[in-house]
């Protein structure tokens, strides 16, 4: 049996993707990502696929298959939402771009696969095409069930246009059990810095800050995290500073995450290679050529423990010839075990069989009632033609 690696920093990875909910943008199974979690030193791990859980199933299973087998690994559900502060706006942003004969690429954006490229500058020409990543995390069943519910209207109606869409109002009624995180440089306050840069650190601030204000009002301070990310994108640590202002003006705190995509280190190329291949797949114009090592792409996406997170902060901060306060950065690395063992609970989806109870209406049988109700339902989903 490979002995499990020992870290000298606690840490729980918060966001992650794997290849079941994020394809074309991570390499390897759930199964591989928790196996290699927990023997990089880790005791639990976050699964957070793009938009959907489709990896839960397996999630789960492979958890209570560790446990099984001795191991105390906790497994963390929640997914990376895209956000759009607001539906409504957005219905009125796609009409007027329908009407605009002249903006004859209003209705156009080239990234149409969903994943994410984490050197990609996320200013999209076309607004109805904006979106911008959110994590959200499981507290509890309740939590889950939440997030279950936002997952599902987030693909219907409106809410749905190339990518599935939550905004305020829904967070606002389904948030209770779930702490959200404000994601990468394709996130949030990422968004917040993209649309105003050009205006100065001031009008970037700004814009985080009604951000900030607004989460809170829905999550409280608690259950609103700022994350902080470590590679060598000059503009992530332009983010990061930001975000740590935000964090000290409001009193939020500050997690950093490996945002990991691939289970073992020494698969980076392999990813690199299968997102070529997903560009491929979309038609554009592919790049033959592969990085010689790591150094050259920039970043490492595996699930790290807590002394490789720091070293990866040490290492590209330097780089970045970016000066942080280590006792801060340390503790937004601490604070993830923190998090993962004292703010989320430890549980599996219900999974009872739930059926429910009807009277089957005078003069119907069963499979009668049974058919109408069905077609009634997909007429309230606007699946069938009313009569």
């Amino acid at each position: 049996m490979t002995e499990r690696t020992q870290s000298t920093i606690p840490f729980v990875g918060l966001h992650a993707h794997s290849v079941a909910g994020s394809p074309f943008d991570a390499l390897g199974y759930p199964d591989e990502h928790m196996d290699a979690a927990y023997a990089n030193g880790l005791d639990a791990f976050a699964l957070t696929d793009h938009g959907n859980q489709n990896g839960l199933a397996a999630q789960v299973l492979h958890a209570k298959k560790m446990q099984k087998a001795g191991k105390e690994f906790k497994p963390i559900f929640g997914v990376e939402a895209y956000f759009h502060p607001s539906i409504e706006q957005w219905k009125e942003d796609l009409e007027e771009a329908k009407e605009n004969k002249k903006n004859a690429n209003a209705l156009k954006d080239t990234n149409t696969s969903g994943a994410v490229i984490e050197t990609e500058v996320r200013t999209y020409k076309s607004i109805v095409n904006r979106r911008h990543h959110l994590v959200l995390l499981a507290q509890n069943q309740k939590g889950l069930e939440n997030i279950f519910q936002l997952i599902s209207e987030s693909f219907q109606g409106d809410n749905f246009y190339r990518y599935p869409r939550i905004d305020y109002e829904m967070l606002e009624k389904h948030n209770e059990g779930i702490i959200v995180s404000t994601a990468c440089l394709g996130g949030v306050f990422a968004g917040d810095m993209w649309r105003n840069q050009e205006e100065g650190d001031e009008a970037v601030l700004n814009a985080m800050r009604e951000t900030a204000s607004r989460m809170i009002s829905i999550l409280g301070k608690d259950r609103f995290l700022c994350e902080l990310q470590w590679n060598n994108i000059p503009e992530q640590h332009k983010l990061n500073k930001f975000v740590i202002q935000i964090s000290k003006e409001f009193g939020l705190t500050l997690v950093s995450t490996a945002d990991s995509h691939y289970p073992t280190a020494t698969a980076w190329k392999d990813r690199i290679l299968y997102k070529k291949l997903g560009w491929l797949g979309k038609g554009k114009e592919m790049d033959t050529e592969l990085p010689i090592d790591v150094e050259e792409v920039g970043y490492e996406l595996y699930p790290k423990n807590g002394d490789q997170m720091w070293e990866s902060y040490k290492k590209y901060s330097a780089e970045a010839k970016v000066e942080y306060d280590d006792e801060l950065i340390r503790e937004s690395i601490v604070v993830t075990h923190k998090i993962a063992h004292e703010m989320i609970e430890s549980f599996y989806p219900n999974d009872e069989v739930r059926l429910p109870d009807f009277v089957v209406p005078a003069g119907k049988t069963a499979d009668e009632a049974l058919v109408a109700a069905s077609i009634e339902g997909l007429r309230n989903f606007k699946l069938a033609k009313k009569k």
